[in-house]
């Protein structure tokens, strides 16, 4: 055939490529005769020869006539192909096309346990390939495709042109990379195992439409089998739809029948700014796969201190289950401090990442200036007054409207009047507001309240009371800052008669809020907000804004929005506002002194002055919309200018710099947003499971812009922020080899164990050869070389002829 193709001057076929050669013919055999008759004809004349040379040589041998009859005959095709116009098409092409899919999703990235010394053998050396890498799905994947350089890839590769894609939720072309000798090992050695949903019907769909015009001879799937989906994303929906169009699936399963144990810690949840002596309570989720019942510890460490500052047991419940855990501790010393709270492992572990998480908080030792603001020396006026003024923490400035003003003579803490200056007001960290007249204050110290929250991170508390507060604060700034809605009084209103009381009942909201902490586990808190001694008072016409959230509750009492609210909470700006509906918190003092009435009002005052501590240091706050991200999730941040007077930032592009696990740096430009001068702000995704915390640092091209500042500088304010994976996605653990099994059959493929995949590099489909370059067509009929072999074959049967006397 070499020979054939130097003759007629055909190109050779490169590496890997083959020569497809066809006979076509021409005018008038392609003018639309009938098969039939063509062959009809042929058989006549065949007929003919052999019956004129029977009747013509009948005296010569069998052998002679036979020859005769034979030069005829290929006298009568040399004519057929010139009158024909036969031509030879040759097409070259190439290797035939094999998809392969690597699921990517995040079960993959889990680690089994073998019992079949089978599996488990091939498990270890496959391991001991992927290494220092942990030994998962994943990771034993890779180590079949690029073990040996690569000799899987490769040995597919003398027979097919390779099409790999990963998978998770749809199916994306590898890209190989640039930086290696040998570009796709490396590009498959980098893959991870984070995506967020597992779809391989859908992928498998995909690469077929991909490749519909060039089918592949088989789909190779390395996978678990699970499908995180719907049903319809199954492997098995689309086993069907590639049998029809003879592409067999053919999955190489990864994973074992034994469920694979593990035990997650996340959710953390805790304040990032605390006081000296506060009680700081890490709120976290504990989940357990195959340790049902089992119990272990979550031990609360902290990095400048080597030993252990608190360890809880937990009790492990059902596979996926949650269990809510709480550790707190009192840090007693002022500084930043990074905790770490470990779950402890147990026996037969698979994946030890996911065993603890950190958390960064900042602890000053600061007094907080509070100004309490009443119209009349009410109960809880007298009580709270004396609790804060005792407070060495707390510098106290009240202000009386009723009192005269010999009254500032005789008391320390009080104000002859409402702070008029805006900078005084704003000096505060809290302000309590009782159950003021809006006639004795100023137009300008409203607003300033209201700036005082919204702007420069200020804590409010408003106390109800039964003539001014709230009922004369809607239409007015205070109004806006309420979290509740002032309803239409009635007049048939069934208020409670003094001798009647009610315990105040914590709703869920409620029960997350440190503040609100009465004891120091959350049985024991519950407890006591169950035996507080009864409120009597309370303001019943108001329900929550939208936004807001009721922390505490009438047990009983409701109106068409639901209970009655008691303590209501809301966000306002940069700040928090918090509304009392009762005047009579000071009753919880009965036979207990200030256990519980002074632990609220002075984690309550604490809590509320954080936001403005937060920025205090630079007159900036960094904060973002969320603690704890899924991947996959926007992560916004916002910067707020709570002191524009001392810290501009005109002319300055905030620059945000997050930090991450192993290192891991990313950059996010903030910008102004519109109508919000004081507001910056920016996004980022994409970010993978870990710890993070975000700091303000930016190039400042003039340093006197901020006193201090050169070069680049990192401004002080910072956030933390977790991101987890998906949990979605590890619901199903399960490797289900059952599922890969059936899809393989029903493809008319074949399922391979992933110790048995170099089976498959001999039992391979052949597939079809793929066409690669344009039709070359050499006719035949009108060369010389045909005239002359016709005219050769007429001149032997004539010579012949002659010869034994037939002519």
């Amino acid at each position: 055939m070499r020979l054939v193709e130097w003759y007629l001057d055909v190109p050779r076929a490169g590496p890997g490529q083959g020569t497809v050669w066809d006979v076509r013919a021409g005018a008038p055999l392609d003018q639309g005769i009938p098969q039939w008759m063509l062959v009809l004809l042929t058989f006549v004349a065949v007929v003919a020869v052999v019956v004129i040379y029977v009747r013509d040589a009948r005296t010569l041998s069998w052998l002679k006539r036979t020859g005769l009859i034979a030069l005829r005959l290929a006298s009568l095709v040399m004519l057929l192909v010139m009158l024909g116009q036969v031509s030879l098409v040759i097409t070259q092409t190439g290797l035939p096309v094999l998809a392969v899919l690597i699921d990517t999703s995040a079960s993959m990235g889990l680690e089994d346990r073998y019992s079949e010394p089978q599996a488990a053998s091939a498990a270890n050396r496959l391991a001991q390939l992927a290494a220092p890498d942990a030994p998962s799905r994943l990771n034993l994947a890779k180590s079949v495709l690029t073990a040996e350089h690569g000799d899987f890839l490769k040995k597919l590769q003398q027979s097919h042109s390779l099409q790999i894609y990963t998978f998770a939720g749809t199916a994306t072309p590898l890209e190989e990379a640039t930086d290696s000798d040998d570009p796709l090992v490396a590009a498959v050695r980098q893959l991870r195992a984070d995506g967020e949903a597992t779809r391989p019907a859908v992928a498998v769909r995909q690469v077929l439409d991909d490749l519909r015009g060039n089918p592949p001879s088989a789909i190779l799937v390395l996978t678990d089998g699970i499908t995180t989906t719907g049903d319809d994303d199954r492997l098995i929906r689309a086993a069907e739809e590639a049998r029809a169009r003879s592409v067999p699936l053919i999955p190489i399963g990864f994973g074992s029948n034994e469920l694979a144990k593990d035990i997650q810690l996340s959710d953390l949840l805790a304040e990032d700014v605390v006081f000296v002596d506060d009680p700081l309570t890490f709120t976290m989720q504990v989940k357990a796969y195959g340790y049902q019942g089992q119990r272990t510890s979550v031990t609360l460490r902290r990095e400048d201190r080597p030993d252990v500052i608190k360890s809880v047991e937990v009790e492990l419940g059902r596979d996926g289950e949650p269990v809510t855990v709480e550790v707190t501790d009192v840090p007693r010393a002022e500084g930043d401090f990074l905790y770490t709270l470990t779950v402890g492992q147990l026996s037969g572990e698979t994946k030890e990442e996911n065993n603890a998480a950190t958390h960064r908080v900042r602890v000053r030792r600061e007094q907080l200036k509070v100004l309490l603001a009443e119209r009349l020396p009410r109960w809880e006026f007298r009580h709270l007054k004396t609790l804060l003024e005792r407070d060495p923490a707390i510098q106290l400035h009240t202000v009386l409207q009723s009192a005269d003003l010999r009254f500032a003579d005789e008391d320390q803490t009080a104000l002859r009047r409402f702070p008029v200056s805006r900078d005084e007001l704003l000096s505060y960290d809290v302000v309590i507001l009782g159950d003021l007249d809006l006639e004795f204050l100023s137009a300008g110290a409203i607003e300033s309240l209201r700036v005082f929250v919204a702007e420069r991170g200020g804590g409010l508390i408003f106390i109800a009371g039964s003539l001014h507060n709230p009922v004369d604060f809607p239409g007015t700034p205070l109004g806006d800052l309420l979290p509740i809605e002032v309803l239409p009084s009635s007049s048939d209103s069934d208020g409670l008669p003094p001798s009647t009381g009610f315990r105040a009942s914590l709703t869920i909201e409620g029960r997350t809020r440190s503040a609100l902490r009465l004891a120091d586990s959350n049985d024991e808190n519950l407890q006591v907000w169950e035996t507080l001694p009864p409120l009597y008072w309370l303001f019943d016409e108001a329900e929550r804004k939208p936004g807001a959230q009721v922390l505490v509750e009438h047990p009983t009492r409701r109106n068409e929005a639901g209970p009655l609210p008691v303590i209501v909470s809301q966000r306002y700006g940069a700040g928090q506002v918090l509304f009392h509906a009762s005047d009579e918190l000071w009753r919880w003092r009965e036979r207990v002194e200030d256990r519980y009435y002074g632990r609220y009002w002075l984690q309550m005052v604490r809590y509320l002055s954080r936001s403005k501590l937060r920025g205090s240091e630079q007159g900036l706050e960094l904060v973002t919309n969320r603690s704890v991200y899924q991947q996959g999730d926007a992560i916004e941040l916002q910067l707020r200018v709570l002191d524009p007077a001392s810290r501009p930032l005109e002319g300055v592009v905030p620059e945000v710099l997050i930090e991450g696990p192993q290192g891991r740096q990313d950059s996010v430009r903030l910008t102004p947003v519109p109508q919000s001068p004081l507001l910056y702000r920016g996004q980022l995704s994409s970010l993978p499971e870990g710890t993070y915390q975000a700091r303000l640092a930016t190039t400042l091209a003039d340093d006197s812009a901020i006193p201090g500042a050169s070069g680049a500088q990192s401004l002080g304010p910072s956030v933390d922020f977790r991101v987890e994976s998906d949990t979605g996605e590890l619901q199903k653990r399960t490797f289900e080899a059952a599922e890969l099994v059936e899809a393989a059959e029903k493809s008319r493929g074949t399922y391979y164990p992933f110790w048995e995949a170099e089976r498959f590099l001999e039992e391979v489909p052949p597939g079809r050869a793929v066409p690669i370059s344009t039709e070359l067509s050499i006719p035949l009929w009108n060369r010389w070389e045909a005239l002359l072999l016709l005219v050769g074959l007429l001149t032997t049967e004539w010579v012949c002829r002659k010869r034994v006397g037939l002519v």
